[in-house]
């Protein structure tokens, strides 16, 4: 079994890109069941939940092959299997969302109970509340769920106590494009994971409006054909480099990083005192580089040096002071790279109209080193709220802010596995039901720690990255299921960082 060793006190810098999202990757692959002819994905991530996902649509029927482009190629050439068994199910939570799309195209569906990580009760009375609202005839037994009957239109209510359903929204949103009549979906999640899979839909030919908002409307098609679609970037995963930025105060550019999807985050990176640059780079397109990693061109973008604290106007390295636009006030970032400002790619021939080099606008959010990191307070809520999936993220960086920090969890109120593996580093937590209070500390003190799910994992790391000495994170097969080669990309920022096998 592999782990990750750290040894802290280095201050990252540079740039890094995100992965494509996991979160939007696994629904989408999932509807490809719903898909006549060939589909091709661009940026779907190399994670072990996508290979689970893979080897569930492979038992499923479904063909693929990962292209030289390091796009998936998908088509349904078997349409008979109809049931998701338990010991490929079990590994993850999202190959529930399965269930919808296989029941609505093929009739019938049995799949089981899902799996994933393990920090609390996570029914999924929503899913089944609003597959039988369209038509789902289920029942339940042996650990499966079995749907029978015809998809139809219907109005569907996705609230539930601690919000809207993610994967409940997803379910029923697939099941629906194929169905009968008007489906319409009111407390839908939000979350740019959901638009992404509707929007993927519709571009293969389904009726989905409302996209991004808590209602959709669904307009049942009689098929859906393939097309080619790229994955959106991960938020959770930009949101998890930024933090390694901050909590060591470096100046880290990660490209890829949307501001729009990370705005509850970057609110609470501001309030504790971060400065933050937002702005928009052309880039050369994806590109394989020699350690296997995805990564745009970082070497075009033109560096900016910070700015001092209090000063002016920023100091710039290849960039002229005109192309900033200094800001202060209640915005997401301090300095804002204007649109058009970055045309080094050009200017060494690579992109443009004679370039031969194609090229696309990436956005980019990057951290400045810190004077004083403040203590902040941080709930969890649905999108637009601060994602539970950061929650263990922005917890490890308040260990070593200044003052007294309350995380309240209001999704998953049990997901504090970590706190009890932070304090090894002598971080001081205290818990009290769905909060937990972080009294900053100066220092943390290098030790082993034990990953109990996928974003505490990254937490454990986070906080190695500051710890004084040596730490070792075991179970890393849980930071491998959401995560592409986070180590080799801290170690490409500066991180001290190495894999290693468990003695």
């Amino acid at each position: 079994m592999e782990m990750i060793r750290i040894r802290g006190g280095a201050t990252l810098s540079g740039s890094v890109s995100v992965s494509g999202s996991k979160n939007a990757s696994l629904p989408i692959l999932a509807a490809c069941l719903l898909i006549d002819g060939p589909v091709i994905l661009d940026g779907v991530p190399h994670l072990r939940d996508v290979d689970s996902m893979l080897q569930l649509l492979e038992n499923l029927g479904v063909a693929w092959t990962r292209q030289a482009d390091d796009s998936l190629l998908l088509e349904v050439q078997d349409d008979h299997e109809v049931r998701a068994p338990y010991h490929l199910v079990r590994t993850m939570r999202a190959s529930f969302c399965l269930l919808g799309p296989l029941w609505a195209k093929r009739g019938r569906a049995i799949v089981s109970y899902p799996g994933g990580c393990v920090f609390g009760h996570r029914p999924v009375d929503l899913h089944l509340k609003g597959l039988g609202a369209i038509g789902a005839q289920l029942e339940l037994g042996d650990g499966h769920v079995h749907a029978t009957g015809r998809v139809q239109g219907g109005n569907v209510f996705l609230g539930g106590n601690f919000g809207s359903t993610v994967l409940g929204t997803a379910n029923v949103v697939m099941a629906a494009v194929l169905g009968s009549g008007e489906t319409i979906i009111d407390a839908a999640a939000q979350e740019p994971e959901v638009a992404d899979l509707c929007h993927f839909l519709n571009a293969c030919g389904a009726d989905i409006r409302g996209i991004g908002s808590h209602r959709l409307v669904v307009r049942g098609v009689d098929a859906l054909h393939g097309c080619r679609y790229r994955i959106i970037p991960d938020r959770i995963e930009a949101g998890t480099l930024l933090c390694a930025g901050v909590i060591t105060r470096g100046e880290v550019e990660v490209l890829g990083a949307r501001p729009e999807d990370l705005s509850a985050f970057l609110d609470r990176l501001r309030a504790a005192g971060v400065s933050l640059e937002l702005g928009t780079r052309e880039l050369p397109i994806n590109r394989r580089t020699d350690d296997g990693l995805r990564e745009l061109d970082v070497n075009a973008a033109p560096r900016i040096r910070p700015a001092a604290k209090g000063a002016g106007k920023a100091r710039t390295g290849d960039l002229v002071a005109g192309d900033l636009d200094e800001r202060q006030g209640s915005l997401m970032a301090d300095r804002v790279a204007l649109p058009g400002s970055s045309g080094a790619a050009d200017s060494e021939g690579e992109a443009g109209d004679g370039g031969g080099v194609a090229t696309e606008h990436v956005p980019f959010i990057r951290t400045l080193p810190w004077d004083r990191l403040d203590a902040v307070d941080v709930a969890t809520l649905p999108y637009p709220g601060f994602p539970t999936d950061l929650q263990a993220q922005i917890l490890a960086t308040m260990c070593i802010a200044e003052g007294v920090s309350v995380i309240t969890e209001k999704v998953y109120p049990e997901r504090f596995i970590h706190c009890a593996e932070l304090a090894r580093l002598g971080a001081k937590i205290h818990r009290e039901g769905p909060t937990a209070i972080v009294h900053g500390q100066r220092r943390l003190r290098g030790a082993a720690m034990m990953a109990s799910d996928l974003r505490a994992s990254a937490a454990l790391v986070l906080a190695g990255l500051v710890a004084e000495g040596r730490s070792e994170v075991r179970r890393v097969y849980h930071l491998d299921r959401g995560y592409e080669a986070l180590d080799r990309k801290l170690a490409r920022l500066g991180a001290d960082v190495e894999r290693a096998t468990e003695s």
